[in-house]
């Protein structure tokens, strides 16, 4: 909310504020709902730091139809916000009725001090019926809702024209972005010593690691709004999550990005891999944030909250999970067996169907270890990344 005024009173001052638009309470609300905007950009909307922008004071709010497009339709590719390079994706929007976006995008208009325009249903209506059907690149929304010339240098964007795929992780890279058999609220993350995940924040779970033939590709190709959103990594994983619709044999198209229906395993965790006694409710992302580089995700399943951070094996010969439950509560967590990889904990037994019980108090903090068991030889070409 604004402040629009002083006046005196005697020897002090009263602030008069500007009433907030109708329908403010209820888009908060909405905004911070589970699986809504706050999972990434959090509650005081100043996003993930090298990972997700800000919606606080963010240069790109001064056009409302832009503000829409972005929602209704996604927005994947190099991004400049507010002075600052950001490397992700967001995804399409399309849980939501016309209604509820309004009114998240007009709490995301007027919260954090921002002093934007309220938006109607029949806007978001009109939009949602008339913006193409593919996800926005910068270059593409800017040429559509381009800023005002004196904001067009600071906010420029870059498309870029290269192959980006690392050879040697040094440090942890952080990508919101479409990856295969996965929902399209996903994480790629390569991790130093060329350990690689897909982390799925739309069912809270790992996907896959994979090590071989480098971390994703983030080139032109990926990053063009022309339909093929689905990011492209020449590896195998070596472990596959088990999951109801995606079956062992569908993982050699998981590379594959011309597909006309994206590869993705919409299952909205039916078989989500935690089970907690008395606890029927599926999960529920909220957000994650940085620890030295590496994203901790966090996610609800009914009272108990469970926080999740993957870093690479002290050999760099696979990853390891660090899991923390609270309250602390029994647990059965379904692990997948599979040829390629050897799995252990750090408590309990895991048993041959990769069935892991433990009690209460093993699973307030425990980990679980993935190990490939046929590692590739170390690259020699040493390519440098960061959080993008």
């Amino acid at each position: 909310m604004t402040l629009i005024g002083l006046f005196a009173l005697g020897k002090g001052f009263t602030a008069a504020v500007q009433a907030a638009p109708e329908g403010f309470d209820k888009g908060r609300d909405l905004y911070n709902s589970a699986g809504s905007c706050v999972a990434c950009h959090m509650a005081d909307g100043k996003g993930q730091p090298g990972s997700i922008p800000a919606l606080a004071g963010s240069d790109w709010l001064d056009d409302p139809n832009r503000t829409i497009a972005i929602v209704l339709r996604g927005l994947a590719g190099p991004v400049t916000v507010n002075g600052k390079q950001f490397y992700s994706a967001m995804p399409p929007q399309l849980l939501f009725g016309d209604d509820q976006l309004a009114l998240m995008i007009t709490y995301v208009n007027n919260g954090w001090g921002n002093e934007g325009p309220a938006v109607t249903t029949e806007q978001v209506k009109e939009a949602r019926a008339t913006l193409p059907m593919a996800v926005y690149t910068p270059h593409a929304m800017l040429k559509a809702f381009p800023f005002p010339k004196n904001k067009q240098k600071a906010n420029g964007t870059f498309k870029p024209d290269f192959d980006d795929v690392l050879t040697t992780v040094t440090v942890p890279i952080v990508y919101r972005t479409f990856m295969p058999g996965a929902s399209p609220a996903a994480f790629a993350v390569a991790l130093p010593g060329n350990q690689y995940y897909c982390w799925d924040a739309g069912e809270c779970r790992l996907r896959y690691s994979w090590t071989k033939g480098g971390f994703i590709r983030g080139n032109r190709i990926h990053w063009s709004s022309n339909g093929q959103p689905v990011a492209e990594f020449n590896g195998f994983p070596y472990y596959r999550a088990r999951s109801s619709l995606l079956k062992p044999e569908d993982y050699q198209d998981l590379a594959k990005t011309n597909l006309k229906t994206p590869f993705y395993d919409t299952t909205e965790a039916l078989d989500f891999p935690i089970r907690i006694s008395e606890e029927d409710e599926l999960p529920s992302f909220r957000g994650y944030r940085l620890i030295g580089g590496y994203p901790e995700f966090r996610y609800q399943v009914g009272q108990c909250e469970i926080r999740e951070l993957i870093k690479s094996s002290e050999d760099h010969s696979g990853i390891v999970r660090s899991f923390t439950v609270s309250p602390a509560v029994p647990i059965t967590f379904r692990l997948t067996p599979d040829e390629n990889a050897s799995i252990t904990a750090s408590a309990g037994s895991i048993e041959e169907d990769g069935t892991l019980q433990l009690k209460a108090h093993e699973a307030a903090a425990f980990q679980i270890t993935i190990l490939e068991k046929y590692p590739a030889v170390p690259a020699t070409t040493t390519t440098k990344g960061g959080n993008q």
